[in-house]
C-alpha cells in the first residue's frame, strides 16, 4: 500500500509539472523555464538521486531505474517528461542537452517495451496517457492539476 500511494503521488507530481509547462509555454513562451521545471521534478521522481540520473547516458539511467526496480508506470511518466523536456531545450537553443534527454527518453522507452515519438507529447496524448496510467481510483483527483 506504501509503495502504492508512492506511484500516485509520483504520477500526480509529474502530470501536474507537465500541464503547468504546457500552460507556460503556450502562455509566456518561455521554454527553457518549462525545461527546468520538468527537469526539477524528474529530480524527485524516483529512488534515486535524480541529478545524478539526468547526467547518465541513456544506457546508465537505463540499467538504474531497472536495478531499482522503477514501476513501468512510472517510467512512462518519466520518458515522456525527458522527452518533453527536450523539446523545450531544443525550443531555448540548448541543443546538446535536448539530445540527451531525448537519447534518454527513447531508451527507456525501448527497454520497457514501448513505442515513444514527439506525438506522444501532444497536449491531447499526455492527457489520454495520464487517463489510462491513473489507477481508477485516484482518476477523479486529477482533475484538480489541470
Amino acid at each position: 500500500m506504501l509503495h502504492q500511494d508512492y506511484l500516485v503521488r509520483m504520477f500526480m507530481v509529474l502530470a501536474a509539472a507537465i500541464r503547468r509547462t504546457i500552460l507556460n509555454t503556450s502562455g509566456e513562451k518561455d521554454p527553457e523555464a518549462s525545461a527546468e521545471l520538468l527537469e526539477s521534478t524528474l529530480s524527485n521522481a524516483t529512488e534515486i538521486d535524480g541529478s545524478l540520473l539526468l547526467k547518465m547516458d541513456p544506457e546508465t539511467m537505463v540499467s538504474m531505474l531497472q536495478i531499482s526496480n522503477t514501476d513501468p508506470t512510472l517510467v512512462g511518466y518519466i520518458s515522456r517528461t525527458l522527452l518533453l523536456e527536450s523539446s523545450y531545450l531544443r525550443q531555448a537553443q540548448r541543443f546538446s542537452r535536448a539530445e540527451l534527454r531525448e537519447e534518454q527518453a527513447l531508451s527507456l522507452a525501448r527497454a520497457y517495451d514501448f513505442s515513444l515519438s514527439e506525438e506522444d507529447i501532444s497536449p491531447g496524448a499526455l492527457e489520454s496517457f495520464f487517463a489510462e496510467s491513473l489507477p481508477e481510483n485516484i482518476k477523479s483527483g486529477t482533475e484538480s492539476c489541470k
